[in-house]
């Protein structure tokens, strides 16, 4: 199931069309929250989309360029938890991986597949997998 990031992806500018630092340090928590969100949902197993994301982080280190330096300084904490929020993902993105290919390649060695384990049970009895075939007798009359 692929769940996309729970954050509009388009920013919210002010009326003046930029941003205030208060607005982007907002925008900066609430794709911190898409990002803890991404890493949970990864953590679970879920597939996840993160299409936009990029988008998102470059248009709001934009925005955080346009403001004068003391007012930019100011967003170096929620700009900082972003930086830090992306180790957690993305070793939750890698692990995830790691048990999909386990999966994958478990399913193409013929384990936890009912269908191959009939068919390695029945020959290991000496049956085919369809009745009637080699080694059964035939009910027909």
């Amino acid at each position: 199931m692929t769940r996309p990031p729970s954050a509009p992806l388009s920013p919210v500018l002010s009326q003046e069309g930029t941003d205030s630092a208060a607005r982007l340090a907002e925008r900066a928590v609430a794709l911190g929250a898409t990002l803890d969100d991404a890493r949970a949902q990864a953590e679970a197993g879920v597939l996840i989309d993160l299409a936009g994301l990029e988008d998102r982080v470059a248009r709001l280190c934009l925005a955080a360029e346009t403001l004068p330096r003391g007012e930019a300084r100011t967003l170096l904490g929620p700009l900082g938890d972003l930086v830090a929020a992306l180790g957690p993902l993305a070793a939750a993105l890698t692990e995830h991986q790691v048990r999909r290919e386990e999966t994958i390649a478990a399913a193409l060695a013929g384990r936890d597949d009912p269908h191959t384990a009939r068919q390695r049970a029945a020959a290991a009895y000496g049956r085919a997998g369809t009745p009637g075939g080699p080694g059964l007798p035939d009910d027909t009359p």
